[in-house]
């Protein structure tokens, strides 16, 4: 019974992790090499990595929509791809309603190699080329060169919240234990002998 304790602790806790480092924001340092709109098909399998119908998205016939993306290339010369969606009241609750806004603040930041803008683009998600799913960009704010990397105060905030809350419900279940459940076992093991 121990090891099936264990096992289901781990996988709460590679659960819990997952979903933490899908929807806490995250900070990249890059040049925005290119923006554009695509017409995007969204399978059932992935379409809890895209915004959800409520946002405002329209799907026509195909079931495609109209996605906004933003190219960008990192400091070390890697690409990478941003999506650009309103996330509208549904999880994670970013409450974003500007997607048209930060698409025209990309495109002003477009920059070539040779003359390269830096920026800082906070965004939620994972890529994951081989489902075709993207993060979603949530600001955009301009830095002064390709080795400055912003603290993330949001994320920051948000684990350490969680990690006080986790310390407070382990120590509360710690209590409850000694002083529950421990004279419990104790006054049933003397029942049983009488």
């Amino acid at each position: 019974m121990y090891y099936v304790r264990v096992a289901i602790g781990v996988l709460f806790g590679i659960f819990a992790f997952a979903l933490l480092d899908y929807t806490l924001p995250s900070k990249n340092t890059v040049r925005i090499s290119n923006t554009y709109n695509r017409l995007s098909s969204i399978s059932p399998a992935t379409s809890i990595f895209w915004a959800s119908d409520s946002t405002g998205t329209v799907e026509n016939s195909s079931g495609q929509r109209d996605v906004r993306f933003i190219d960008t290339v990192r400091p070390g010369g890697k690409v990478f791809v941003y999506r650009n969606e309103d996330t509208g009241w549904v999880w994670p609750p970013y409450f974003k309603y500007d997607s048209s806004n930060l698409h025209a603040e990309a495109t002003n930041l477009k920059s070539p190699t040779a003359d390269p803008i830096w920026v800082s683009i906070t965004a939620y998600g994972w890529r994951m080329p081989w489902l075709s799913t993207y993060p979603n960009a949530i600001s955009i704010n301009t830095v002064a060169g390709p080795d400055e990397r912003p603290l993330n105060w949001p994320a920051l905030v948000i684990c350490t919240v969680l990690l006080v809350l986790l310390a407070l419900f382990w120590r509360m279940w710690a209590q409850f234990q000694q002083r529950g459940l421990a004279p419990l076992r104790g006054w049933l093991t003397r029942k049983g002998k009488s």
